[in-house]
């Protein structure tokens, strides 16, 4: 037999879960505006070719959607509609779909964006003598990132462009001495940083999968509950 008080932890504890999934949609939403306002800085080198721009964009709108679906579902849950609960047990599904789908899509294309980004550098260094924003935009990065071209500092030479001193390890120092500039190029530093992070990143992805598994099928057991806890009382 059904109690009130299992449905009533029942209730606390798919609660404490909508918190968590708006919370995890501000996580992202904060993450799409912080690239836009400050990440986009160094990393989109090539101002006609914004990369950035669209993954803020999708951030920001999938980190509302999912923080809109939180607040929902906490109505949903305080409600104690079966259908209601379905419902929502219906649109964590489609979430995680989406969220799988993301997760391959970004591991498939990872190459792509790399390859993007680096020929996006590669372009604004070509560039950097005549155009202010390319050159503005390598400056900040390589201040930023303390790394020196592509590859390193020997790509400035292709582009038959002095070693620029935003590649000082120490503001005013001589280029041309390579014991004073960093030797690591753009790429490699940040290529390094998400294969380095990699490991870190799927963990946290499988977490968050296992929470939405979890959080479906609370919801579903919730209802299920509700419904036997209804038929019980009128008998």
């Amino acid at each position: 037999m059904t109690s009130g008080w299992t449905l009533a932890l029942m209730k606390i504890v798919l609660m404490v879960f909508d918190f968590a999934l708006w919370v995890f949609g501000c996580l992202v939403l904060a993450t799409g505006i912080w690239i836009k306002l400050e990440a986009h800085k160094y990393l989109d080198v090539d101002p006609a070719n914004p990369v950035t721009y669209q993954v803020s964009v999708f951030l920001m709108t999938s980190g509302v959607a999912i923080a809109m679906v939180g607040l929902l579902s906490c109505y949903c849950t305080l409600s104690g509609s079966p259908i209601l609960l379905y419902l929502y047990s219906a649109f964590l599904g489609v979430i995680l779909i989406l969220e799988i789908s993301i997760g391959i899509a970004a591991f498939a294309y990872r190459e792509t964006l790399e390859d993007s980004f680096k020929n996006g550098l590669q372009n604004s260094m070509r560039t950097y003598k005549t155009v202010k924003e390319n050159k503005e935009a390598v400056d900040l990065m390589q201040r930023t990132l303390q790394c020196c071209g592509a590859d390193g500092y020997q790509d400035w030479q292709k582009y038959d462009t002095p070693v620029p001193e935003s590649c000082c390890k120490n503001t005013g120092c001589r280029t041309t001495n390579i014991n004073t500039i960093n030797q690591i190029g753009c790429h490699t530093t940040v290529v390094d940083f998400i294969d380095s992070s990699g490991q870190i990143i799927g963990i946290v992805c499988l977490i968050v999968a296992a929470v939405h598994i979890l959080g479906l099928g609370l919801t579903c057991l919730l209802a299920n509950c509700i419904n036997k806890w209804k038929y019980e009382t009128i008998l």
